[in-house]
């Protein structure tokens, strides 16, 4: 005598609390309401021949589900025939296992159906308590019979959720999380015309639309390829190549933006459904899954059609030869994806060296000025110079020291602020505001003469410091004498440091994401190479004086005071910075 399969109910409800997240239960809800919806839909067109409505609402402590579209032809078969479902073989449906209305045991007690087949003269009702299944023998669970009723649609479904395990779920459902989960969930679908989900909270009396993912908005470099055949290599010793060709080509869409953080990593997409983040699928072996697919910047997805097969809780692939050539594939486009993101931070890397070149000047500006006037007058403690980032705080700063003409000028430093020409005393508009008061060396009213101002910038706008920081892209220029690459030049009163010299690179530290961070070191490195061509300009205005040890004594003096200055950027991302 054959022996015959037994299977407890039990199961059943072992295999629902696989839906850990009551938001990813409610999903397979309106996962078979879109299902239903299907073939009211028009490829060519991408859109519904009638307008789809599927709501999820809250009222009292119960949830319903309910949808206008094609209703259940056979609900008895439905609810007795677990794990075979007639849509698993649809290209766009995802009833890959007749489980999906079981997943309510996860989270209740009690599931109420009622359903309309479009045609039918009545809907039928059915009622299923999670205690039937609280037995070994299969035999025990049985149905009422269908019931006939009354439903508001010519034709649709209605889910009716009670008995919740959490006693407070009108307090605890969380709707905004909800509406995120849709919009996570059913993305590529919510771009189809006349498909609407809507979340109510009849409780609260809100309603909560599920809109697509505007990519648009974000702006940035686009990745874009089509995949119609994968393969991999089987066998460890006598390798065989194996190629599947698919009659639905995989699409593959990334969106990688400069500046803008969008903490949506890329998803894989099956039958228009997320399966999971890309990043956090364990049978995908690849090195790059934080450079490319839980980069912060990167979003986007890879639609897989209807090539792969899903578990049975839709959050990773079987593990099949087919599973292992679309990742092997995607592995092989890798190079081309990080060639396009290595444009993309390279661009937004010379955004941020402009960022900190503002910074750098507007740093050499107030020390240029504290240097001229210390010629004629000592230095005394009491003032801060400032330079603001971009949360509005101060990142420069003389730790409480005043390097000011001892009260000569009306703003107590003795030279202009803001965006005034010159060095001399005066207000934010550049205007003298020193009321006849003078270092002695001056006629009243007159500035201090700067030794850093060229004669050809008279009457026109004028550096502050007589000089411009500029971050020079490519290799450094070879100096003729030495035959060595330059760390920075001196041209026509514009210092140029080179970003690719090795001493430079060395300097530069770099975040998980890739963003450069001004590490300590290269604030050494930049005082130095500033302080060099600002004192050598200095000497040339001066006249070059005799060898004397005071003339080194001077230069460190400025550099550790241009590295006082600049000290507050140590550790900071440059794309902290503002212009």
């Amino acid at each position: 005598m054959p022996i015959q399969l037994q299977i407890s109910p039990r199961l059943i409800t072992n295999i629902a609390s696989l839906y850990n997240d009551s938001n990813r239960m409610y999903m397979e809800f309106i996962d078979n309401s879109i299902d239903s919806a299907e073939e009211y839909f028009d490829t060519k067109t991408n859109s519904y021949k009638k307008e789809i409505l599927i709501t999820l609402t809250l009222s009292g402590d119960r949830i319903m589900i309910e949808d206008n579209c094609s209703g259940i032809q056979n609900l008895e078969k439905v609810v007795q025939s677990i794990g075979n479902s007639d849509k698993k073989h649809g290209k766009f449906t995802n009833g890959q296992f007749g489980f999906g209305i079981y997943a309510f045991m996860s989270a209740c007690q009690t599931m109420e159906i009622i359903s309309k087949y479009k045609g039918q003269r009545h809907a039928n009702f059915i009622p299923i308590n999670r205690k039937q299944f609280e037995t070994d023998n299969i035999n025990d669970v049985q149905f009422p019979d269908l019931l006939p009723c009354d439903f508001q649609h010519n034709s649709g479904t209605k889910v009716i959720l009670s008995s919740f395990d959490d006693k407070k779920i009108r307090k605890s459902i969380d709707f905004e999380k909800i509406k995120t989960e849709v919009e996570l969930h059913f993305e590529r679908l919510l771009s189809r015309k006349n498909l609407k989900i809507l979340l109510i909270n009849k409780n609260d009396r809100k309603e909560y639309p599920c809109n697509s993912f505007d990519y648009n908005k974000y702006g940035g470099e686009e990745y874009e390829d089509t995949l119609d055949r994968v393969s991999f290599f089987k066998g460890r010793v006598y390798k065989q190549n194996i190629t599947f060709k698919l009659s639905n080509p995989i699409h593959i869409y990334l969106l990688i933006t400069k500046d803008k953080t969008i903490n949506k990593a890329p998803i894989f997409v099956l039958k228009g459904r997320r399966i999971a983040q890309i990043k956090d699928i364990k049978q995908f072996k690849s090195k790059h899954k934080s450079d490319i697919w839980g980069h912060p910047n990167i979003t986007g997805f890879v639609d897989l059609s209807d090539f792969l097969e899903p578990t049975i809780a839709r959050t990773e692939f079987k593990n099949s030869d087919t599973t292992k050539a679309l990742f092997n594939s995607l592995i092989e486009l890798e190079p081309l994806i990080l060639d396009v993101i290595k444009d993309v931070n390279k661009e937004s890397e010379a955004d941020h060296y402009h960022k900190l070149q503002d910074t750098l000047n507007k740093a050499l500006s107030k020390l240029a000025k504290i240097d001229a006037l210390n010629y004629r007058t000592e230095i005394i403690p009491g003032n801060e110079l400032n330079v603001v980032g971009a949360d509005g705080q101060s990142i420069i700063d003389t730790g409480g020291q005043d390097y000011s003409n001892n009260g000569n000028g009306s703003n107590g430093n003795g030279f202009g602020e803001g965006d005034g020409e010159g060095d001399g005393p005066g207000d934010e508009t550049g205007e003298d505001t020193s009321n006849g008061q003078n270092d002695g060396n001056n006629p009243p009213g007159q500035e201090p003469e700067n030794p850093f101002e060229d004669s050809d910038y008279k009457g026109e706008k004028k550096r502050k410091s007589g000089f411009d920081i500029q971050f020079v892209e490519g290799p450094p220029i070879v100096d003729d004498a030495t035959d060595k690459p330059l760390r920075s030049q001196l041209i026509d009163g514009t210092i140029r440091i080179f970003r690719e010299h090795a001493d430079f690179e060395r300097r530069v530290k770099y975040s998980r994401n890739k963003v450069p961070l001004i590490s300590q070191r290269l604030i050494t490195y930049l005082s130095g190479e500033i302080t060099v061509h600002y004192k050598d300009k200095l000497q040339i205005r001066q006249g070059q004086p005799e060898y004397n040890k005071s003339m080194f004594l001077d230069l460190v003096d400025f550099i550790y005071l241009f590295e006082d200055l600049i000290q507050n950027l140590t550790d900071k991302n440059l794309s902290d910075l503002t212009e």
